[in-house]
């Protein structure tokens, strides 16, 4: 089954061969990081990760409970903005990729970019959407090149078009 975090497994965690069901204590499947074997990963997690200290390889072979449950994060820009009717918020954006310390399968994640909208009352919904990172860079010359826009306008940047522009 497919869930919602983009992982796979059984519907229910008890429905698994050997019976094991996440504990609000240990909510990863165990794995060993020796066993190759193993159909389970043993995601050492994203080096950039905020929760670094918190990986398997660092904590006694098992994730701690203060890791994010379902991803790696790096630290975040954190800013006040406004929604598109107008209703003020909070816009972020950090590095993510998929925890998957414990799931069934060997999948070889990307990291990605999100960026994420979060209404300052609770009665909006959040927004999150993911950004491959090979157009991190051109988002960063996009936003560079309309920082500085105050009346809506700014002329074209001079584009090198032979080696004697």
């Amino acid at each position: 089954m497919q869930h919602s975090n983009g992982t796979t497994g059984p519907t229910d965690p008890g429905d698994t061969e050997d019976g094991w069901q996440p504990t609000p204590e240990h909510p990863w499947r165990p794995v060993a990081a020796d066993d190759s074997g193993n159909p389970y990963q043993f995601d050492e997690g994203a080096p950039w990760c905020v929760d670094r200290a918190s990986h398997p390889q660092f904590n006694g072979g098992y994730p701690s409970l203060n890791h994010h449950r379902t991803e790696c994060r790096s630290y975040d820009g954190f800013y006040g903005a406004l929604s598109e009717d107008g209703q003020p918020g909070y816009f972020s954006a950090y590095l993510m990729r998929p925890f998957r310390f414990g799931q069934l399968g060997q999948t070889a994640d990307q990291t990605r970019l999100a960026i994420e909208f979060e209404p300052a009352e609770d009665d909006g919904e959040p927004f999150r959407c993911t950004v491959h990172t090979s157009s991190i860079r051109n988002l960063a010359a996009y936003l560079t090149h309309t920082a500085d826009v105050d009346d809506g306008w700014r002329p074209p940047r001079h584009m090198q078009h032979s080696l004697t522009d």
